[in-house]
This record gives C-alpha cells, sequence and structure tokens, in this order.
C-alpha cells in the first residue's frame, strides 16, 4: 500500500488551498484515492492557513493526520508550528527566503517565491512552483496531467502562469534530483 499524507502551511493569500485543489485533482486523474482538509486563521489574508491532503492507492478511512510525511512552510510560522511534528524520515520543503530550518536533516530549502518572480514575474505563483516540486518528491502524478489541474483549477487569468509555475517547479527538482542521484552512484 502507497499513501503520502501532506500538508501545505503558510499565511491566508499564499494559495494552499489552490495547491491542495490541483494535488487533488491531479491525484484523481492518475487513479489515487484522495482526501484534502483546510483550515484558515481568523484573517482571510495574513493569518494562519493550512491544507491537508492524503494520497493513497487505497480507501482513505480518515483524512485527519497529525504527523505528515511531506510538508510544504512557505513562512517561519508554520515551520515553527509544523516542522517539529513530522512523521519518521518525512520531508520538509520550506521557501528559503522566509523560512530557517537548518536543525531539521529533510529538509528542501527552495526560493520559491524568488523563482516564481524571476520566472514567470509573479510572486505569488510559489504555490504552484511547489505544487511542481511535490509532484516530483511524490513520483506518482505525471507532470501533464498537474500541470493541466493547474491549468484548469487557476484563478481566470492565471491559467498558463499556474501551469508554468508548476513545469517550472518540477523541472527544477527533476534537476535537483538528478544531482543526489549522481552523487550517490559516484557521478557529479
Amino acid at each position: 500500500m502507497w499513501k503520502k499524507e501532506i500538508r501545505l502551511a503558510g499565511s491566508g493569500g499564499q494559495g494552499l488551498g489552490l495547491a491542495a485543489t490541483v494535488l487533488a485533482s491531479a491525484a484523481l486523474q492518475a487513479g489515487l484515492y484522495v482526501t484534502t482538509l483546510q483550515s484558515y486563521g481568523p484573517e482571510a489574508r495574513g493569518g494562519a492557513s493550512r491544507s491537508d491532503v492524503t494520497l493513497s492507492d487505497q480507501d482513505i478511512a480518515n483524512p485527519w493526520f497529525s504527523r505528515p510525511a511531506l510538508l510544504l512552510a512557505l513562512n517561519q510560522k508554520s515551520w515553527a508550528k509544523f516542522g517539529g511534528n513530522l512523521a519518521e524520515g518525512a520531508l520538509a520543503v520550506v521557501d528559503s527566503n522566509w523560512v530557517e530550518a537548518h536543525e531539521y536533516p529533510g529538509v528542501l530549502a527552495l526560493p520559491l517565491e524568488q523563482m516564481a518572480k524571476a520566472e514567470l514575474r509573479e510572486k505569488i505563483a510559489a504555490n504552484m512552483v511547489a505544487v511542481g516540486v511535490i509532484g516530483v518528491l511524490l513520483d506518482r502524478l505525471p507532470l501533464a496531467i498537474l500541470a493541466e489541474a493547474a491549468y484548469l483549477k487557476a484563478p481566470k487569468g492565471f491559467e498558463r502562469i499556474n501551469k508554468a509555475a508548476v513545469e517550472l517547479g518540477w523541472h527544477v527538482m527533476e534537476q535537483i534530483k538528478g544531482g543526489v542521484e549522481r552523487e550517490h552512484i559516484g557521478g557529479a
């Protein structure tokens, strides 16, 4: 049985609900079972925001979990709240410009917002860059399905940007992953 519990955390306005929706939609298209839960702080923008996504190749009995296997933290408050309560062997993806998480060995720190701004001129697309990174890490969602979900679920006018952001995150993560695999087999 394959199952992955993912927590997307940041502040309201960073598009974590949309990121969860895109992951869930792509997972359904890929034939997986999916549950999502969302939690928001008192403010629509700037307050705490969290979306939990569970993906599995079998029925999911309970959508709730406390220790994610994969955490996306887009701000320091999210890391402080959730970074210390990860499942054994978990991986955390953090925005390196906003999160200091050096003490945890399973951290992948990437300048998500900076990448979105530099490549797409839209820092708000950092959530979709992260979705592309997560897609590679999950190794269960084809890029074509993930990019299509980002396009179809995007707010009007952001369809191409969201699709391009997912592709950007995917390609960056593939390069990183390829470098790590080459190191393990003695190349470089």
